[in-house]
């Protein structure tokens, strides 16, 4: 085979959509004027199929499917053949090379995926291009996915949501952090279509509202097997996170970090003995790994107006 200089795969240009699935094209031969010594080439090729799963596993999806395609056969049949590497799937959004995606690229590269995977596939991360098809798409394919984590989704609404959810009997961990719309008919439904979840997140962008709602707390107490649950910037009182309390007997961690109808008096304190990891509502927020944007006026613990905003951009 002949020898391919190596290239960083972050430099080369990102491949159509189309040619996810035509041969590999060959790279052109090493220059001949003696600028670069033989010994400096590798031929890739020869890479031990382990330790070339290994570099691949090092790669989110959107990169293997824009890159090492394009290398040569024996990269392409590794990051096609071998479902092991698609058993989690991270499309969260993503910027690569110029190439922006949207729902329909998005789409196409979940359907080559979900092909790779071959029904293994246990976890699906998306971001903001995700679209309840694409979520049903994966519910197809992926029927033992345990793991679904959306963030800032703004296309998919909640009654499409609480039909495509209905897919998904073995999920064990949940995250609908920071999406356009709220999915008060969806969480409904989750504790009894899903009832191995152990682990549910779910953010909002603005990190306090004047308006009390109890009625995700109530969906939320239904999810009997939560074992850890984060509940940014949510506008539950402490009668909401009473119902928690006891619909949830196995919970052992909970963050309630900016939920400020929340009043950590000495009888709700006490209520939290069995939580072996618990964030306050006026904890610090430098460790939240999402963007947010908040003022808050003055919470119900403060007797005292604040006037605090904080803005912080999504890694995404």
């Amino acid at each position: 085979m002949l020898p391919l200089k190596p290239i960083p795969l972050a430099m080369a240009a990102p491949p159509s959509l189309s040619c996810l699935l035509e041969e590999p094209r060959r790279l052109p031969p090493p220059p001949q004027d003696g600028t670069d010594r033989e010994a400096d080439w590798r031929d890739w090729a020869e890479l031990p199929r382990d330790v070339l799963l290994a570099v691949l596993g090092r790669l989110d999806h959107i990169e293997i499917l824009m890159g090492p395609d394009m290398v040569c056969s024996l990269w392409r049949r590794a990051a096609t053949d071998e479902p092991e590497l698609w058993r989690r799937i991270d499309m969260r959004f993503h910027y690569a090379d110029g190439f922006y995606l949207n729902s329909r690229k998005l789409l196409q590269m979940v359907r080559a995926a979900m092909r790779r995977s071959a029904g293994r596939c246990e976890a699906f991360w998306g971001g903001s291009y995700v679209t309840e098809r694409i979520l049903s798409l994966v519910g197809n394919a992926a029927p033992s996915l345990k793991s679904l984590r959306l963030i800032e989704c703004r296309d998919i609404v909640d009654l499409a949501f609480k039909l495509v959810i209905t897919k998904f009997p073995m999920l064990e961990e949940l995250e609908i952090s920071n999406c356009m719309h709220r999915f008060p008919e969806t969480l409904e439904v989750i504790g009894d279509v899903c009832p191995l979840l152990k682990r549910f997140r779910l953010s909002q962008r603005s990190f306090y509202s004047e308006c009390v709602d109890d009625n995700a707390a109530m969906a939320i107490a239904k999810m009997s097997e939560l074992r850890s649950l984060q509940l940014t910037a949510n506008s539950l009182t402490n009668s909401g996170l009473e119902l928690i309390l006891n619909g949830c007997p196995l919970l052992e961690s909970l963050d309630i970090r900016s939920c400020y109808h929340v009043c950590m008096d000495d009888e709700m304190q006490a209520k939290f003995a069995r939580i072996k990891t618990l964030r306050h509502p006026e904890d610090s927020m430098d460790d939240y790994d999402l963007s947010f944007n908040y003022t808050i006026p003055r919470p119900c613990w403060s007797t005292e107006p604040i006037e605090y905003s904080m803005g912080c951009q999504s890694p995404y």
